[in-house]
């Protein structure tokens, strides 16, 4: 059995982390066109390059997002990934640690992936945010994880929240144009994605677009993305242990029983092996997979599967409602987010505004109000967040641990296909914008602003303020965010109930 570790838990120096560089630089060193190379594991995921075979064109560009395979899929990847790395680092008993970046104490980068800062490191890597390498901190709001935590259902068939993500027919990478994001997916999946990678940057020589985790075409390739994910897998594990109908989709089939394929070897002709998963085999960790977390429970009597879903009445119920829209954003054509914050107002019929109040303060929570971002849109990952509020009294400072506060946004993942086929530079062509859609259960928010009397008979406003990572204390070099890059927007803002 392997145990996946809390990253700061193990010495810098320590023989965890030099076995890590071991394996990674091995990875590494070997030609991309070897299945267990660095290169070739991170275009698994995703790739601008040219697949070179038909095989590399089927394994290739494979992550699901944006989807209730978006976990599962996850797991099966780094499953296979962390053997390939014990196998390379020469240690038997090697396993992937995880940033536990909730935790205010780790919310900077590793030390081991940001010093030394040069080739000697192999976990080191220049196209990320220049703060994060800094030793700068990730902002508080957008590395929880309690608000997906609250969401009862994986999936989601017709609700617009949900833990897990929102089921669809078959495997896709990235999809059509109107995409729903899952509760942890979102935050703080996405936003760590998008603020270590950063947007454009240079630093000597080297200019990007993008740093390498804030696409994911891209983000494999910085080895901080596979601590990234160990932790997103731990997260799914810790969300079921909370109980109260929280469950796996053993129900469908679709989940349970589609195959993925992955490139795990090469063979002694040069013909690449490969090894298949489905949703089935990996819901026991320890006892399917033989890993477990450091911080896992004790170990508990095996549970038969599939086994009979025992979710929650108000989950069903709200699952198979179809949301009612009671009040949108009007009269602007586009919503352009930048730097400064911006207060949108969204209009709420008087008869709307009453029905989302009783919905609010029912004694039995039977539906949820819902905000929901429709039609997000950038140029380039601008490499910043935003926090989201409902109801910011104009002029009040915004704080994510007041009853303002809604969620956050992050834009990882959200552009399936904007930068396609032309390579990682300024020469990369663009194409079609897609969009995706972000929602938030604000029912505590419009039951907290009701008892204070701010909810009837006042205007309902979304209001966006933008956040960068923090710069290290003392360090006059670096500098918190004051502009944005990639231009960011978002169609319109709509208020819900479901």
């Amino acid at each position: 059995m392997n145990i996946r570790r809390n990253i700061y838990s193990l010495s810098p120096d320590g023989p965890e982390i030099a076995a890590l560089r071991e394996g990674v630089a091995a990875m590494q060193s070997r030609p991309p066109t070897d299945p267990t190379s660095w290169i070739y594991q991170a275009n698994i995921h995703g790739s601008f390059d040219a697949p070179p075979n038909e095989t590399a064109r089927r394994l290739w560009n494979q992550c699901q997002h944006q989807s209730f395979f978006f976990l599962s899929w996850h797991r099966m990847y780094l499953l296979y990934f962390e053997r390939i790395l014990r196998e390379a680092s020469g240690e038997e008993d090697l396993a992937l640690p995880y940033w536990d970046y909730a935790n205010s104490a780790h919310r900077a980068l590793p030390i081991a992936f940001r010093e030394p800062a040069d080739e000697s490191n192999s976990l080191f890597v220049l196209q990320r945010d220049l703060n994060i390498n800094r030793g700068g901190l990730l902002p508080e709001a957008f590395v929880q994880h309690r608000r997906a935590f609250g969401l009862v259902n994986f999936m989601a068939p017709t609700s617009r929240l949900s833990f897990g993500g929102p089921t669809v027919p078959a495997p896709q990478h990235f999809g059509t144009r109107e995409q729903r994001v899952g509760a942890l997916e979102n935050e703080p999946h996405n936003n760590i994605h998008g603020l270590v990678g950063g947007g454009p940057g240079q630093a000597g020589e080297i200019a990007w677009n993008f740093g390498w985790m804030s696409h994911p075409n891209t983000a494999a390739r910085d080895p901080i993305f596979w601590l990234h994910h160990s932790n997103i897998d731990r997260l799914w594990g810790r969300w079921l242990d909370q109980g109260g109908g929280r469950e796996n989709p053993v129900n469908d089939d679709v989940w349970m029983d589609t195959v993925f394929s992955f490139a795990t070897g090469m063979d002694d002709r040069g013909n690449v092996i490969e090894d298949s998963l489905t949703g089935r085999d990996i819901l026991d960790t320890l006892r399917q997979l033989d890993y477990r977390y450091d911080d896992d429970p004790p170990l508990l009597p095996p549970v038969p599967f599939p086994a009979e879903v025992a979710a929650a009445d108000v989950e069903l119920a709200a699952e198979e409602r179809q949301p009612t829209l009671v009040g949108a954003s009007e009269g602007i054509a586009m919503i352009e987010l930048g730097a400064a914050r911006i207060t949108v107002p969204i209009e709420v019929q008087d008869e709307a505004r009453e029905a989302v109040a009783e919905v609010a303060t029912a004694d039995v929570v039977e539906k949820r109000v819902v905000l929901s971002l429709e039609g997000i849109q950038f140029d380039r990952n601008p490499g910043v967040a935003y926090e989201v509020y409902i109801n910011l009294p104009e002029g009040q400072e915004p704080d994510y641990r007041s009853e303002y506060f809604a969620g956050t946004l992050g834009f990882f993942g959200l552009e399936p296909d904007h930068v396609h086929g032309g390579g990682h530079g300024p020469e990369a062509e663009e194409h079609q914008q897609p969009s995706a859609t972000v929602s938030y259960d604000i029912t505590p928010n419009v039951r907290a602003l009701q008892a204070r009397g701010q909810w009837r008979g006042g205007p309902v406003s979304a209001t966006f303020v933008m956040r960068g990572v923090l710069p290290p204390a003392g360090d006059e070099a670096a500098a918190p965010e004051t502009e944005t890059a990639g231009r960011p927007r978002i169609e319109r803002v709509t208020l819900m109930t479901e």
